[in-house]
């Protein structure tokens, strides 16, 4: 645009204002000092001001407060220095009467007669709405955001906060959230609202006359006062909030997914009015996006809490245990005072499960949690370590030599009391052992071991008493607790592992089976035998995931010895009566078939004869099953139970196994040849393989091959030995075997 005066820009003319005041957008015309030379009506008004004629000669420094003038002119005077239009730009800005404006704003320079900056003209368009709408989006989707991300409450509840107030003009809002009585409101975050009015707020209660929010809540419905000062629900708080600029109060309850009412959404105003439309939807929007973020806070804190706790004692769990234990260790190191560990274990506690329930044991369990915490006032950290068995953390006076007696004399006083849960009247027993650093350990893992060790020499001394451990006193064996832990463990880490012991036919000399045993490669005991774990295993019901285990790995293996293009031999695998009870022992050993690919004929199952003897007609039901689908049977240890004929002539047997105590003596012993050469021969009228376990010498080995005994098992011809050194033996021929057969 170019005049035709030099120094000055003016615009006359009454019809050009006439014309640029019917446009409902913001048009000016200022001069080189940012002063008004020319303004519409839409300008005029946005200043609170009737006749444009009046901003003539003003700036935005006189018109806007001193940040926001000084925004707005830092772009003219880019404009003015490069003589560059700036084009739809948004600006933003306060009103005189509080409330936000935003305006798109395209500002253009006006050339003299030589090209020279003589002012600007510029247009600009209100997007207030538009931009709040952009602006509720981004703090919703925010909002949203920050809950996903695992913010923490208050943040998310601030962000929501601030986000319904850009929507508004002259309103504060606030969240108040139910306390876990559901007895009174805490004030949770209201970033705008007076400090004093906040803390004031926190810990009213929730009744039918409590301001707004505490009536809503008590209500269950929204509660819109707009007189705060006149109004009945605030007489009894009129004096507290007359010293606030707040007059009217707008508040929305909030619930969870159960019903029950977690806070409130509040919004104040600085006048005496009513919410309008826009208003009371913002509200509860808000309330509902304050919902979700209360319930996942809640639910996180949950999944929190049960990662450290019991669910049903509540008490910490082992992991927040060992953590806290180390932490009174190391103090105890800087300090001092004296730590203690103390094992809590109830005396045959499997009575109250058989005879009441596992839901009363429950509840025995968790009454003698609350009972242990009573104990010294609960100055103690107590854990439910695992089934029946509780670990307290005691320190300072408590741990010294002196009290602890006295400490542990209460807690047995406190479990022993008479029990009471409905019509029941019970007792239990407990026996409990404590062990103190720095005495009677170096570290915190050896103190929880020794303390372990003397609860289980109280249990051992006849129960119902307590030990304190004794570092002089001889080592006993590895106590059970600590060794079933490291068992558990010792399955998931894959420290078990198979050896296999060879059984030959007589008559070819060939290797035909192997019968698969359990070892234990303990981090600590190093090398461990069946002998020293399976009745444990037996005892807990470790042995149903040992057997698994076993299970699947003979047959993987012999599988690979298949595939490398050996011999096809027969493997031997013993289940316990555990294992046999248990439900899952059909679809497990069909598992392990399926999985390694071993073809199921090639697989035997060895059981004992007393196991089978205990029902006879479960264990039939159970072969039948094992027998359809391939499976081959071995009864264990033979001659040892008191299985009937009839009995055994019922069971789908493939082979039947003499027990070692039968073969040991056959060099000397009449009887057990005696015994011996009835049983193979019992064995061969029932159709049934024979083999001879325990063999152990050349004159054993001559006695069976002259009893036709088919197959032999024992040291004499191979002790258990590892996989890749079995694979070695597979296909070779003991080619003197045959000698003894004429």
């Amino acid at each position: 645009m170019h005049l035709q005066r030099d120094d000055e820009l003016s615009i006359s003319g009454e019809w050009l204002q006439t014309l640029v005041n019917q446009v409902s957008d913001y048009i000016f015309v200022k001069d080189r000092q940012f002063r008004f030379v020319m303004a519409n009506q839409q300008v005029a008004r946005e200043f609170g001001i009737e006749d444009p004629a009046e901003l003539i000669g003003k700036t935005d420094l006189d018109l806007h407060p001193l940040k926001a003038g000084m925004r707005f002119q830092a772009v003219e005077v880019e404009i003015i220095a490069t003589g560059k239009p700036r084009i739809d730009f948004e600006e933003f800005s306060f009103l005189s009467n509080g409330k936000r404006r935003w305006v798109s704003s395209s500002k253009y320079p006006v050339l003299g007669k030589d090209d020279e900056v003589v002012g600007i003209v510029g247009i600009s368009r209100d997007i207030t709405e538009r931009k709040k709408a952009e602006l509720l989006q981004e703090g919703q989707n925010k909002v949203l955001q920050e809950i996903v991300s695992g913010k923490s409450l208050n943040d998310v509840l601030e962000t929501l906060v601030l986000t319904i107030e850009s929507q508004l003009d002259g309103v504060m809002g606030s969240v108040m959230l139910v306390d876990e009585a559901g007895a009174c409101l805490r004030s949770a975050v209201a970033p705008n609202l007076p400090k004093d009015f906040f803390e004031g707020a926190d810990g009213i209660p929730i009744g039918p006359k409590v301001g707004s929010c505490g009536t809503a809540v008590f209500r269950r419905e929204n509660v819109f006062v707009d007189n705060i000062l006149e109004d009945k629900l605030w007489e009894d708080y009129r004096e507290f909030v007359e010293q606030f600029e707040m007059r009217s109060c707008w508040s929305v309850p909030f619930f969870g997914n159960d019903g029950k009412v977690l806070g409130t959404f509040g919004l104040y105003s600085m006048e005496v009015r009513e919410p309008t439309e826009h208003e009371r939807n913002l509200a509860m929007e808000a309330a509902r996006l304050a919902s979700i973020a209360v319930e996942r806070d809640r639910a996180e804190s949950r999944i929190r809490f049960l990662a450290h706790h019991d669910v049903l004692t509540g008490l910490p769990n082992r992991q927040e245990f060992k953590s806290r234990l180390e932490e009174k260790v190391e103090s105890c190191k800087q300090t001092g005072d004296p730590v203690a560990v103390v094992f809590v274990d109830l005396d045959n506690f499997k009575f109250v499960n058989d005879s009441f329930g596992h839901t009363i044991g429950d509840q025995v369990l968790t009454i003698v949690a609350e009972r242990l915490m009573t104990v010294h006032d609960g100055e103690h950290l107590a854990i439910r370590f695992g089934g029946d068995e509780f670990v307290l953390i005691v320190d300072g006076e408590v741990a010294s030599e002196a009290k602890l007696a006295s400490f542990m004399t209460q807690l047995r006083e406190e479990v022993t009391r008479t029990i009471h849960i409905g019509d029941l009247c019970f007792h239990v027993t407990c026996s409990i052992g404590a062990a103190r650093f720095p005495e009677d350990a170096s570290d915190a893992g050896q103190l929880l071991k020794n303390a372990d060790k003397a609860m289980f020499e109280a249990k051992s001394s006849g129960r119902d008493g307590f030990k304190v451990f004794e570092q002089e006193r001889p080592e006993r064996s590895v106590n059970k607790l600590t060794l079933l832990e490291e068992m558990r463990s010792g399955i998931e880490n894959g420290e078990f592992f198979l050896e296999y012991q060879p059984q030959y036919n007589l008559v070819s000399g060939r290797i035909i089976g192997a019968e698969a045993l359990a070892r234990w490669n303990h981090p600590v005991l190093g090398r461990m035998m069946p002998g020293e774990f399976i009745t444990l295993a037996e005892e807990s019901g470790l042995i149903v995931p040992l057997g698994r285990w076993v299970v699947h790995e003979a047959c993987r293996q012999n599988k690979e010895w298949q595939d490398a293009g050996l011999s096809p031999i027969t493997i031997g695998v013993n289940v316990s009566a555990r294992q046999f009870r248990d439900s899952t022992l059909v679809a497990d050993v069909r598992g392990a078939l399926q999985q390694t690919g071993l073809p199921a004929n090639f697989l035997e199952l060895e059981l004992t004869e007393s196991l089978l003897m205990q029902n006879a007609d479960q264990a039939v039901g159970v072969m039948d099953e094992f027998r359809r689908i391939g499976v081959k049977l071995a009864i264990d240890d033979f001659g040892t139970g008191y299985s009937s004929l009839a009995a055994l002539k019922s069971f789908p047997l493939t082979r039947l196994k003499i027990d070692q105590s039968f073969i040991r003596d056959l060099d000397f012993g009449e009887s057990d040849r005696s015994i011996a050469r009835a049983i193979i021969s019992l064995g061969r009228e029932l159709g049934l393989n024979v083999v001879a376990e325990g063999v152990e010498t050349a004159k054993q080995q001559a006695f069976l091959a002259s009893c036709r005994c088919e197959t032999v098992q024992g040291f004499h011809f191979g002790r258990p030995m590892k996989a890749d050194k079995f694979g070695k033996l597979l296909g070779m021929t003991l080619t003197p075997l045959a000698a003894h057969f004429g």
